[in-house]
């Protein structure tokens, strides 16, 4: 089957020709961060620029220079920063890292009409991120562009040129059946000053403003009519080395293929995505009825994701692409291979619709799942509506399911609202139709002091884990949050920002749900330090949500502090610390310590150490069905990461993962009645030991062609123990054992090209 969908991928491609004619690659300039090409000299010019974090708005003209122009092959950006080489810091990121290091940041609207942006960032040391930006100014890294950038230093300045090709991304051209149309596009470019945590733009608005779109800066572009095809094939192949691994070797083979007939419309298909990312998961051990939510960098899922985003509180979502190609139904496969995968996206002035289709393999058992969804949206300057739609089917549990969603915004200088209504329907024995809401509404009254309410109602039918996420149902969520910040000129203080948060949460039966009231005081330091207070009170409550099928039972209120300190950025050392104390469970308290350093020995290079600890005598877990313990437990993460530049286009970085959970029965309660029921003689402690590591090489080729080599090694063990002989183990020994006896031990080889 594979041998035949490379037959008709290599057709496709090869009868293509003519449409790679259309895509321009030539370019008239020169990318090495130097601006000295003369079509530069003729670019729109941003002299002025506002300082926004802290957000006093004054006017500088000696801090940032921009220029911006476009031609037939995409958009330029190029940004001279004035700051001397003693103050600037100099360090290279891995994609999408954290950015310790000077870095010019760019939003792109390029309908020019607030219906979604991409983000853009360069460090001065090489270091890239890119984002997605929808329409109620999430942010989504998951989204990988094809794009271009270079930086040049001199002794008083460093400059970055970027240029972004016009097929990057989709978007709606207002005149698009012209050969040569001339639209609008937004442009926001900021200066992140490392030495001061400041941030400089050429809007007054940042991200965190409502009127963000509104108050982008608007280019003039002639946007040429033009085809593109992307052909992005994959091959990958698989050792392992555990003795727990029946298969050994294992290969496999696929493809993206996304086409464009015009800047407007895309279409892509993908036979056999790769599931993975290349990067494995952070190791989680969670023993809440939560589920962790994990992010997806499978290009078919991330490109045009924001066509398909309706937001509603608590990430509740519709689409969660990490369920497609999961695990299968009959739990035979821990990954299924997905057969082919399909998605259309239109995008009009006023109406913007797509559609996706996905077939997992079906395996012996007709254990595959189909997924379907659909989207239309409805836009104007400070408003938009739409409909999300989606079904699921699952032969092998003789499950379908069916989701909808109803969503608008409205955003203006001062108010912004979004709201969705949200409906499911699943069929397995008998039908099962459940409804949801989400609003929020927020007003800024200045930059520097908003008010936020927040509503969330999902009733105990609602089901959207077949294709989406959300963290429970039977929920009513209530949420007010004041903030105001205080900025100053003194020498050691630069903002005290403040914020208020009330919360309310009870089911749907009725029953007052714990909730979180949190006062935060942030102090930015003059040096760049930041200083954090937090002080939160969880007010009593019945929890019905511990897990294992449990009946409610109350809790008593309980109270929570912290303190953080984050050290400046510059230097080639930096560090965070906080500490935490906290009242926990039915009598208990807690105490949480985290570490955080960083290291750069060389600019090319950066080491992280991790460290988090908790220990306390009120950890609540479901142990059995209408049962509850209260454990006294140890719980210590230690992450060393390791990443930097060997050559121009070769990376490396590496990720060593353990954590040691202790869990000492303390009190193990019967619930009876709703009522706690203390049982004597129960032992129901625990360890919980788990090891991860990574070590990856990435040759970097070019925007979604890649060679990477990665190798894996990691293990888990757990074990129910007599309380007295929990801890007798020292945490070194355990991750050595781990280590020595892996039950993860493989080697990947993957290449990725785009044609």
């Amino acid at each position: 089957m594979k041998q035949y969908y490379w037959v008709l991928c290599i057709g496709a491609v090869l009868n293509s020709q003519a449409l790679w004619a259309n895509q321009v690659l030539d370019t008239q300039i020169n990318l090495d961060g130097r601006l000295d090409e003369a079509a530069w000299q003729s670019a729109r010019q941003f002299r002025r620029f506002y300082q926004v974090v802290p957000a006093t708005l004054t006017t500088h003209t000696d801090k940032v220079h921009a220029r911006v122009f476009s031609d037939k092959s995409g958009v330029y950006i190029g940004i001279v920063n004035y700051q001397d080489e003693a103050s600037r810091q100099k360090q290279f990121n891995i994609q999408d890292a954290f950015m310790q290091a000077e870095f010019n940041r760019i939003v792109v609207d390029f309908a020019g009409d607030g219906s979604g942006a991409y983000e853009f960032a360069v460090t001065l040391g090489g270091g890239t991120q890119d984002a997605v930006l929808t329409p109620q100014l999430t942010k989504d890294s998951d989204w990988d562009g094809d794009w271009q950038s270079a930086t040049f230093e001199a002794a008083d300045f460093w400059s970055a040129e970027v240029f972004i090709p016009w097929h990057t991304v989709s978007f709606y051209n207002p005149a698009h059946r012209a050969d040569s149309a001339v639209g609008e596009i937004g442009i926001s470019i900021q200066l992140y000053d490392l030495s001061k945590n400041y941030i400089y733009a050429n809007q007054k608005q940042t991200t965190s403003n409502s009127d963000f779109y509104l108050g982008m800066p608007k280019l003039k572009s002639a946007i040429p009519q033009h085809s593109q095809l992307s052909f992005v094939p994959y091959m990958s192949h698989q050792q392992h080395f555990a003795e727990q691994v029946t298969d050994n070797s294992e290969s496999d083979a696929g493809f993206d293929l996304f086409y464009k007939p015009s800047h407007h419309q895309k279409w892509s298909v993908a036979v056999n995505p790769d599931f993975g990312q290349v990067d494995s998961d952070e190791v989680d051990i969670n023993y809440s009825a939560v589920e962790t939510l994990r992010s997806d960098k499978r290009p078919f899922f991330t490109q045009d994701i924001g066509v398909f985003s309706v937001q509603a509180l608590q990430d509740t979502k519709l689409i969660h692409t990490r369920r497609i190609g999961a695990g299968s139904d009959d739990g035979s496969e821990f990954i299924t291979p997905i057969d082919l995968a399909t998605r259309f996206v239109h995008q009009g002035e006023t109406m913007q619709v797509g559609a996706f289709a996905v077939k997992e393999n079906d395996l012996d058992s007709d254990a595959g799942k189909r997924f379907y969804a659909a989207r239309a949206k409805y836009r104007q300057k400070h408003w938009q509506s739409g409909v999300l739609a989606t079904y699921t089917d699952r032969p092998w549990l003789a499950r379908n399911a069916k989701t909808v969603a109803w969503d608008s915004q409205y955003q203006s200088a001062t108010w912004s609202f979004q709201g969705a209504l949200l409906a499911s329907q699943v069929e397995q024995h008998s039908e099962q139709t459940g409804n949801g809401v989400s609003m929020q509404l927020g007003y800024q009254f200045s930059p520097n002091t908003t008010v936020e309410g927040r509503y969330l109602k999902l009733n105990d039918h609602f089901d959207n884990s077949d294709l989406g996420y959300a963290q429970r149902n039977n929920w009513q969520y209530s949420e007010a949050k004041f903030s105001h910040a205080i900025n100053t000129q003194s020498d050691w203080l630069s903002r005290i920002k403040h914020s208020l948060t009330l919360r309310y949460e009870a089911d749907n039966d009725g029953l007052k749900l714990p909730a979180r009231q949190a006062y935060l005081s942030q102090w930015l330091l003059a040096s760049g330090g930041q200083v954090d207070l937090h002080l939160d009170r969880v007010s009593g409550g019945w929890q019905d949500n511990i897990g294992r099928n449990s009946q409610a039972f109350e809790v008593p209120g309980n109270w929570e502090t912290r303190v953080m300190y984050i050290s400046p950025y510059i230097g080639k050392f930096s560090w965070a610390a906080s500490f935490e104390y906290d009242r926990e469970g039915f009598a208990g308290s807690a105490q949480q310590y985290a570490v955080d350093l960083t290291w750069l020995p060389h600019p090319n290079w950066t080491l992280k150490f991790n460290n988090f600890y908790r220990t306390g005598d009120g950890w609540l877990v479901a142990s059995d069905t209408d049962q509850v313990t209260q454990y006294e437990r140890d719980f210590f993460v230690n992450k060393i990461q390791v990443s930097g530049l060997i050559t121009d286009k070769l990376e490396f970085s590496s990720t060593l993962e353990w954590a040691v959970l202790e869990a000492r029965s303390d009190q193990v309660f019967a619930l009876q009645d709703h009522q706690r029921q203390l049982l004597h003689n129960v032992d129901t402690s625990f360890e919980d030991r788990r090891l991860s590591s990574q070590f990856k090489l990435r040759y970097r080729m070019g925007a979604l062609s890649d060679l990477f080599l990665v190798y894996r090694r990691g293990g888990a063990a757990g074990d129910s123990l007599p309380r007295g002989q929990i801890g007798t183990q020292a945490w070194l020994e355990s991750a050595k054992q781990l280590w020595q006896a892996p039950m993860q031990d493989s080697v990947l080889v993957k290449v990725r090209y785009k044609f």
